[in-house]
């Protein structure tokens, strides 16, 4: 439980480490509004020449008290560390560019980075279920309060951001931003999820007793069965499930096919397998 709990605060400010180092190395040089604290620091820069890093360290202070203010202490307590590190964080890494020179002449590549950067720094943070604070507690409060869904809360305020920037910097600006936010989403769920290195396969077949032997001979995989029942016919079938390693998919599915060629199966990616309390990994 111990390590478990160090390991959990390791990744967290690991994860908040990269964040800021991704702001302060790419996306506060290039200024580019990628949404959120970041984002609006970006353009209250612009606008009011306040610093960054001094605007992260009031906002998230102040979205701090909001969230005493809304939710109590004891939802408080979830934001506090972040709210705390990461302004921290940022601070520290101020000046990073005067110790790491980089040509940002290549604008694209700097941008693929920071997405990859910011991916990964805010994988590691929600994979602990932990939030940085600051725009995050605002986007809490639309969910929550206005019962409004989390994912349209999200899209609605980073979509202001972007479309702010975009109005301050132009359209290029926009659609680098558009680029950033998606490649990032996409490298968290990885990072909270892991690479999946297993499928599991649901197949209907009217030749459930070959399939079965199949599975268990020539890929060494156990099979559950379930009963089930056709929505529109009424008709009662078995489904066959069973959790391969991905090296076999095709494999399994040139088999299933050739022993019933009108078999329907879905497949889906596989992350963790659990055995009562013991959890199986598979990535």
């Amino acid at each position: 439980e111990a390590v478990h709990k160090i390991r959990k605060y390791f990744e967290l400010i690991v994860g908040m480490f990269i964040i800021a180092l991704a702001f302060n190395l790419f996306i506060n040089p290039l200024k580019v509004a990628v949404g959120g604290t970041n984002g609006l620091a970006i353009i209250i820069n612009e606008v009011f020449g306040i610093n960054t890093t001094l605007f992260i360290k009031i906002f998230y202070f102040a979205s701090l008290l909001l969230n005493l203010i809304v939710f109590g202490v004891d939802e408080t307590k979830k934001v506090l560390l972040g709210s705390i590190v990461y302004p921290l964080l940022v601070g520290l890494l101020d000046n990073v560019t005067s110790y790491i020179v980089l040509d940002y002449s290549n604008k694209l590549l700097m941008y693929l980075v920071s997405a990859v950067l910011l991916g990964v720094g805010n994988g590691l943070v929600y994979k602990n279920g932990y939030l940085t604070g600051g725009t995050d507690v605002i986007k809490k409060i639309i969910n929550e309060k206005m019962k409004i869904p989390m994912g349209t809360a999200v899209f609605i305020f980073d979509g202001v951001v972007v479309l702010l920037g975009g109005i301050i910097f132009g359209l290029e600006s926009v659609l680098y931003a558009i680029i950033i936010l998606y490649i990032s989403s996409k490298i968290t769920d990885r990072v909270i999820l892991g690479i999946s290195k297993e499928k599991m396969f649901y197949i209907m077949t009217q030749k459930p007793d070959e399939v079965r032997s199949c599975i268990i001979k020539e890929l060494a995989s156990g099979v559950t069965e379930l009963d089930a029942v056709g929505g529109y016919t009424d008709n009662k079938n078995h489904i066959l499930m069973c959790v391969i390693p991905t090296k076999d998919y095709l494999k399994l599915e040139r088999k299933v096919t050739e022993i019933d060629k009108d078999a329907f199966f879905l497949i889906t990616d596989s992350y963790h397998m659990y055995h009562g309390k013991v959890k199986y990994g598979v990535n």
